[in-house]
This record gives C-alpha cells, structure tokens and sequence, in this order.
C-alpha cells in the first residue's frame, strides 16, 4: 500500500467520522428539543393560575420562565438543522475535473484526498459551532427548569386566595 492510499483511506475515515458526529449531534438536538417541549407545555399547563397569584414574584418568574424556554427551544430546533454540511460535490464538478487523459492516476488520488479533507474540515467546523449552540441550550433549559420549579414552589407557599 502506497503513502497516497494510506492518506486517502485515513481521509475517508475522517469524513466519516465528521458526519458521524453529525449525526449523533442532531440526535442530542432533538432529544432537548423534546425535554425543552415538555417542560415548556407542563409551564403553560397552569400559567393562568400562576399569573393570577397575589406574589409578584411567582408572576415574575412565570414571565421569565416563558422567554428563557422559548429561547432554548429555538436554539434546540436550530441545532437539529444540517445547514452547510456537506459530503461531496454535487453535479459533474468532481467528473470534470478527474477525466481528461493529462490527469495521472495520482493527482486524482490527491485531488480527491483535498476535496475529503476540505469537506471533513467544513463539516467539523460546523459540528464545533453547533456545540456551543446546544450547550447554550442545555444552560437555558437547565435555568428555564429551575424558573419553573421556583414558580411551583413559590405558589405552594403562598396562602389560598379567592378567586
């Protein structure tokens, strides 16, 4: 096995890899999304009696509570995108490029080895950003969890009012 055939192969496995982690992020996207979902409808579940409690601060939480999930679903719903991520070239780009008679066997060999290792770059690129994006996420959940639990708790205390 010649050292271009090494690179290729190690090139192939790479992309692989990128798109493979892809994958699995888009996977953690949607499970937040879910959560984010769930935590928010069960939130407007009982909004109304929250709003109409005499506790400034239950109202205040409740309106806090509604924007930081609104925020994190957004963020959630944009990380399940795979805007820009690529694999290969579309059209005959790749065809065009690779068959004339003056192109040896081992530019070939390196101009797709380049066009792998452009494509994995890309798409790690776009894998790193969409970590920060669903960590963001997390954090917002994670605080719109706690508002909403602040909330709950707040009422609890709060003496029976007439309605």
């Amino acid at each position: 096995m010649n050292k271009i055939s090494i690179i290729k192969e190690a090139a192939e496995k790479a992309s692989s890899e990128e798109n493979k982690r892809a994958e699995q992020l888009v996977c953690r996207a949607e499970k937040l999304v879910t959560s984010i979902i769930i935590i928010t409808a069960f939130q407007l579940f009982n909004v109304r009696n929250l709003l109409e409690s005499p506790s400034s601060w239950t109202k205040a939480i409740c309106y806090s509570s509604l924007p930081i999930l609104s925020l994190s679903l957004f963020l959630g719903l944009y990380g399940t995108k795979l805007k820009g991520h690529t694999a290969y070239p579309r059209g005959d780009k790749l065809w065009e490029n690779l068959t004339p008679d003056d192109v040896s066997q081992d530019a070939a060999d390196k101009a797709i080895i380049q066009l792998l290792l452009k494509t994995r770059e890309q798409n790690a690129k776009l894998n790193d950003v969409k970590v920060k994006l669903l960590s963001w996420c997390r954090w917002l959940l994670f605080g719109g969890f706690l508002l909403v639990v602040m909330g709950r708790f707040l009422a609890a205390l709060e003496p029976p009012y007439a309605l």
